[in-house]
């Protein structure tokens, strides 16, 4: 096949006006934005991505503009075999941008979106789904470096040699805010999930009533909860024991990602629950840091966010050397989503992958039915790529113009 060239990159932006707003510790968001990226390559084959741009609400635009500005004018130049090679010399050519501007967080969404889609593209040139790709591609570079990773495959019996076939993944409901909480619960189960994950960090009698209903809701059914970062070390102590009772499958982000190794640990010793983290991480030493010394039973990359395939692949191969369950944070869009549902069917781990429960047509137009959960597990469209190919015309209404 005929060496990897890219001839167009095309953004697409989005936003939908919310009438509930999505709440977190951190502010409320009242709008949902998708930032999608189509690259073609010489013959016309097209790879769809997504750009992180959630925060702030003008974040979006700016990130569209470093598509237009930054990205499209190095495509002409990239060539290569693989979607590894053409990424790192997107990450060669926007380096010193990066040290000059300090742009470290729009740049690396950027470069994440852009990486799903040649990844996307690749795979469709060759005829096969991502999730397929994406295995032989963790296994290779497994087998390349030790045994570690087969090994731990025996360890935890679990096949790497084979993906799942047909491809799909136990998913969990979030995006449940504190008010009403037993009845977005209730309402998730529905749906077609059997897990469920609630946001804490507010106060504590607010965070135990969320808790409460939440757990009354779920039965005995799977329930995590999610801080957002929203605690000290002291507030964190103090609600970690709190926890006894609730029976969580994990308490995520109790601790904001720059938080020292002794404060994990700390909390570790603390906590009834395993502890989640990793969508704010952004570097593969701070990947690797956190895997060896905080004491995490969970890892949460979010491929749209930093490192897109390249970045994650990295990131899953870690945590299964490290004994680690790779669960990918998302929260946005429908390519993203389903980009994010290929990496973990490829992973070889039994890790769950994120649904946000909120109306979101950048979600549900585009997927036209993919990933619909059943009993608490959702199954991959089964084409090449991303396995189909975004109806534009579905989610036209909340299409934005293109800055000039």
């Amino acid at each position: 096949m005929n060496p990897l060239r890219l001839y167009s990159l095309t953004p697409h932006l989005y936003r939908v006006p919310l009438k509930q707003p999505v709440i977190t510790s951190f502010g409320f968001m009242r709008a949902r934005w998708a930032l999608w990226v189509c690259v073609r390559d010489e013959d016309g084959v097209e790879g769809w991505g997504e750009v992180w741009c959630n925060f702030p609400e003008s974040g979006a635009l700016h990130r569209c503009r470093l598509l237009q500005e930054v990205f499209a004018p190095v495509l002409p130049e990239l060539t290569g075999d693989d979607p590894v090679q053409l990424s790192a010399q997107v990450a060669a050519r926007t380096r010193i941008l990066r040290l000059q501007s300090a742009e470290y967080g729009p740049l690396d969404q950027c470069a994440a979106g852009l990486d799903i889609a040649i990844w996307d593209l690749h795979a469709r040139r060759i005829g096969q789904p991502l999730c397929s790709v994406l295995h032989r591609a963790l296994h290779a570079s497994e087998a390349a470096s030790n045994s570690a990773g087969a090994a731990n495959a025996l360890a935890t019996g679990q096949d790497f040699t084979k993906p799942t076939t047909p491809p799909q993944v136990r998913v969990y409901a979030s995006g449940i805010n504190p008010e009403g909480a037993g009845y977005a619960v209730e309402y998730a189960a529905r749906c077609g999930h059997s897990a469920f994950k609630v946001k804490v960090g507010f106060s504590r009698d607010q965070d135990l009533r969320t808790l409460q209903d939440a757990r009354a809701a779920a039965s005995d059914r799977w329930l995590a909860a999610d801080a957002n970062q929203g605690w000290t070390l002291e507030q964190a102590l103090d609600f970690m024991p709190r926890l006894d009772g609730f029976r969580l499958a994990w308490m995520e982000e109790p601790l904001a990602a720059d938080a020292h190794a002794a404060d994990w640990q700390a909390l570790k010793a603390r906590s009834p629950s395993r502890l989640a983290a990793g969508e704010n991480i952004n570097h593969l030493s701070v990947f690797e840091l956190a895997l060896q010394t905080w004491g995490l039973a969970v890892i949460q990359p979010d491929l749209a966010k930093w490192g897109g395939f390249t970045g994650c692949l990295k990131v899953v191969r870690l945590a299964r050397q490290h004994g680690v369950m790779y669960c990918p944070h998302y929260l946005g869009g429908g390519i993203g989503l389903l980009a994010s549902a290929h990496l973990l069917a490829a992973s070889g781990q039994d890790g769950l992958l994120e649904m946000d429960i909120n109306p979101n047509p950048l979600r549900s137009g585009v997927l036209a039915g993919a990933l619909t959960p059943v009993d608490g597990w959702a199954r991959l469209p089964e084409g090449s790529g991303l396995g189909l190919e975004p109806d534009l015309a579905l989610v036209e209404a909340w299409a934005l113009p293109l800055p000039n």
